[in-house]
């Protein structure tokens, strides 16, 4: 906790606005975490990793995410890709890929959306099929392809050729060098621009056997897809508790004439640090709890660890960063604070599955005792 929290005020945060207004891959980032061993959080110990609880991972990208939000998330979507490794891939599989995270600092990342999809559908339109001498070949669109051009490996969610539905649920780990892997189009958005996510499309993209981990519908069963849910809520956690610790020093060292002190002492200003201190605690307390209870939980129980976490993560870190700007006043418009960054970061990155309607309709089923067969049925993190 100490030494991320060190990375992230001293070298990650320096170099965020930067990053964000050229909408590039935060190499040198990703090679502090590297070198201060964050890179390899959810990697087993057995392979040189930290091997860290659930717990303690979130609150590790709770305060990567305070000084850079796009580091944080693409560090949580490559540590997502590690558990898959630990769940689904064999000896020989781990002994691979795991070196390339541990000792040469790889990025690993993770391309789920279609453009076509609902957010979050488990079932995938890009189709894997068997080819020749033991291959595969993969077939289909993503966008939002986190990382594309910089991630060493990523994970290609399919569905296998001549199975319905998510019993064809199959993760393919491909290289970035991969031949019929085109990645197309501009990355220009809102926010979260340093994810660097367009689209890539896969023609006739052959791939070893080697790379594609576990059997048909194997990957649904072992519930992973659902860590995604605790991370984001971690980064939208940590951005937001950045955002209120500007503002708070921010009306402790400035005020407007003709009162001579300080803004702090404006009981409107102390209302609004309030709301957005209990919104936070609130928030994070869930998200604590969530991440808690989560190695004992079956996968039932995490879809729905996973939506409360994610539902007041995100309410809260809305709330807190719009009341940021308003606090402060029109001169947090100017790019010299960072409180437009991690606002317009925020409005984005929220957007992620599975969106509020949805994390709510998860927690209103599981509070009446009904849904699990829809949680069956086709969703995924």
């Amino acid at each position: 906790m100490e030494k991320a929290a060190w990375v992230a005020r001293d070298l990650l945060a320096p170099r965020a606005a930067a990053y964000d207004e050229t909408a590039t891959h935060p190499v040198e980032s990703w090679n502090d975490l590297w070198e201060q061993g964050l890179l390899a959080a959810a990697v087993p110990e057995e392979y040189g990793g930290l091997g860290l609880d659930m717990q303690t991972y979130v609150m590790v990208i709770e305060q990567l995410a305070q000084g850079c939000t796009s580091t944080a998330m693409t560090m949580h979507m490559h540590s997502v890709v590690q558990r898959y490794i630990d769940a689904l891939a064999t000896p020989e599989q781990k002994a691979t890929y795991y070196p390339d995270v541990v000792e040469r600092g790889k990025l690993f990342g993770s391309w789920g959306s279609e453009p076509d999809s609902r957010g979050g559908s488990g079932v995938r339109e890009t189709e894997i099929a068997h080819g020749s001498d033991g291959e595969y070949v993969i077939n289909g669109d993503k966008h939002f392809c986190t990382m594309a051009g910089a991630a060493h490996r990523s994970i290609v969610h399919c569905t296998m050729r001549g199975y319905v539905g998510l019993e064809g649920y199959l993760l393919a780990l491909v290289p970035i060098d991969a031949a019929g892997m085109t990645i197309s189009g501009p990355w220009d958005t809102l926010g979260m621009r340093a994810t660097v996510s367009p689209r890539v499309s896969f023609k006739d993209c052959h791939v070893s056997g080697e790379c594609v981990l576990g059997e048909p519908g194997q990957a649904i069963e072992k519930a992973i897809g659902q860590t995604f849910g605790l991370g984001y809520s971690a980064v939208y956690i940590g951005a937001a508790q950045r955002a209120l610790e500007f503002t708070a020093e921010y009306a402790k060292t400035h005020q407007f004439a003709p009162d001579p002190t300080p803004l702090a002492h404006n009981i409107v200003v102390q209302r609004s640090v309030a709301e957005m201190t209990m919104a936070l605690e609130g928030a994070r307390l869930v998200l604590y709890q969530s991440a808690a209870g989560w190695k004992d939980a079956n996968a039932q129980r995490r879809w729905v660890l996973s939506a409360r976490a994610k539902y007041l993560a995100t309410e809260a870190a809305l709330m807190v960063t719009s009341k940021a700007l308003q606090t402060t006043g029109g001169r947090s418009a100017h790019k010299s604070y960072p409180l437009e960054r991690i606002f317009r970061d925020i409005r984005t990155c929220t957007l992620m599955p599975p969106n509020t309607d949805r994390a709510m309709q998860l927690i209103g089923e599981d509070a009446l005792g009904i849904g699990d067969e829809n949680r069956e049925s086709g969703d995924t993190f």
